[in-house]
């Protein structure tokens, strides 16, 4: 199982699709905080404005638009593609049925982290060697980001952008894992990378006014109307949860189609 484990790793990290998408995660990041690039050579912004701006604050904060279809567009459909091919019969043959689906679980909802916490990880390493260059401050403004981490009682902006980071992190985790729990109803690879995006939609406009932190916006912006981290941690537990058991019921309905 662990020869297995390490195959669908570098299978799954070195796919042309999760590098496109890991791709498409950095560019949206640096197109979001494009116009504000310009400003450093007039050191008249700081480092966490311009992170920020790219990430969630800016008027063309594209990764929070679409990053439930980059969470889940590199591998939330493997499954059942698998099925479909009969290639899940010959791993059968090498390790347990269980096995095989806790690792393509696990497997996935690391791909769907790393592709959306990518983007900004990279960004902000680019904007801190930048720094070194230019001079440019680590903090200027008055930032609500950062007034929010003050207080909750953190005080240094380098830790509050590493919460983010693995806020992003977990955040992919868990869409790409209620993706892969819904393919295995849906079967088809298109409508598994829509459905994330559809249920944000969804949980935005008609979930949000049952209550706040039904948002799926909350999973990914730490500053998302004063969510704390132990609403955010129960709603991704819950979510991720949903998506487990969908995944396992889901799978055994698959495999009794393509026996």
């Amino acid at each position: 199982m662990t020869t297995y484990v390490k195959e669908e790793l570098r299978r799954a990290f070195l796919s042309k699709i999760t590098i496109g998408t890991a791709i498409l995660s950095v560019v949206l990041v640096f197109s979001g905080m494009f116009e504000y690039l310009s400003w450093i050579p007039y050191g008249d912004i700081s480092v966490l404005y311009i992170f920020l701006s790219g990430y969630n604050s800016g008027t063309a904060s594209f990764l929070g638009v679409v990053f439930p279809i980059i969470a889940c567009l590199p591998f939330a459909a493997s499954y059942v593609e698998d099925c479909k091919s009969g290639l899940h019969k010959y791993i059968y043959l090498r390790m347990k049925k269980s096995h095989y689906m806790t690792v393509r679980l696990i497997v996935n909802g690391l791909v769907g982290g790393f592709v959306l916490f990518i983007g900004p990880f990279l960004v902000i390493m680019f904007l801190l060697i930048a720094k070194v260059f230019t001079g440019i401050p680590m903090v200027k403004e008055q930032l609500e980001t950062l007034e929010y981490f003050h207080r909750i009682g953190i005080q240094s902006p380098t830790i509050a952008i590493v919460i983010i980071l693995v806020t992003l992190f977990f955040c992919g985790f868990i869409l790409a894992t209620v993706a892969l729990g819904i393919s295995t109803f849906i079967q088809n690879v298109y409508l598994t990378v829509l459905i994330p995006f559809i249920l944000y939609i969804v949980s935005a406009t008609v979930l949000a006014n049952i209550h706040t932190n039904l948002n799926v916006l909350g999973l990914y912006n730490v500053h998302h109307y004063g969510m704390s981290f132990t609403d955010r941690f129960v709603y991704g537990s819950t979510l991720c949860l949903v998506g487990i058991v969908l995944f396992f019921v889901g799978g055994y309905k698959v495999e009794e189609k393509t026996i």
